[in-house]
Order: structure tokens, then sequence, then C-alpha cells
């Protein structure tokens, strides 16, 4: 990114420093192209690269399923759990298998979105075959 704020291109950069502060601060271009003064900071462990998602409200859940294989037919039965627990919108979702051993899907989503609750939820994904561990939990502020 150009250090004028006219710049009109398609990317926007800024070197950040990471220190004991834990406090990151963006330049007003950026807060005014989220449109929001909220947003979810996703750390991609495997990638080591961290993504911002603009967000409506501070409510965002945390799911991650360990499962034995990441397969198409896994990925259809989790999508038809989802369209019925009405999580149509979700803000990140990644499937990772790693080292070949451990699998992992995990997502991030607005719980307002739901229309049954937190532990239907779990118990309808802890169903699906090849499920390991179902975890569902608020992100903190």
């Amino acid at each position: 990114m150009a250090t004028d704020d006219n710049y009109e291109g398609a990317t926007a950069g800024r070197v950040l420093v990471f220190d004991e502060s834990e406090r990151i601060t963006f330049p007003k271009s950026f807060r005014e192209a989220f449109g929001t003064d909220k947003g979810l900071l996703v750390m991609i462990f495997k990638d080591r690269l961290a993504k911002i998602f603009p967000l409506k409200s501070e409510s965002v859940n945390f799911l991650s399923l360990e499962i034995s294989k990441l397969t198409n037919d896994f990925l259809t039965r989790l999508s038809e759990i989802f369209k019925k627990a009405g999580l149509v919108d979700l803000l990140f979702s990644t499937g990772v298998c790693l080292r070949g051993t451990r699998c992992y899907y995990e997502c991030y989503f607005d719980p307002s979105q739901l229309v049954m609750d937190t532990a239907e939820l779990k118990e309808e994904l802890a169903g699906l075959t090849g499920v390991k561990t179902v975890v569902i939990e608020p992100v903190s502020v």
C-alpha cells in the first residue's frame, strides 16, 4: 500500500510489531474499508498466516472437530447438519490433516444464526462417522 491514504489498488499492507502490549493498531483507511469496528482474527498455524474478518457483532463461536479422515462424504454430511442447524454463513472454515494422522475441520460462526442450541448441534456432530471430538466454544474478545 502506498503511504497515501487515497491509494485505490487491489491490496493494502502494513508492517505490525508484535510486543508484550497485545495491541494492534490499524490505519483509519483499514477500519473504514472493514465497515465495522469489530473483527475476528484467525491464526492458521499450518500456513503461519493470520486473517481478519469484519464482524457485525462481538458474538463468535469456534467449532472444532477432530476426525479420522477428511473426505468429500464427510463434508457432505457435515454440510447437511450445518444446514439443519441454520449455519449457512460461516466466517471462516478449514479442513486439514496434520502429518496424515490427525485431521480437523474447524470453523468460526455467529451463533445468533443457529436454530438449535449448541448442545444439540454438538450431539448431531458427534454422531457423524469418524468424529473423535467436538468442541464448540465462544471466542473471547
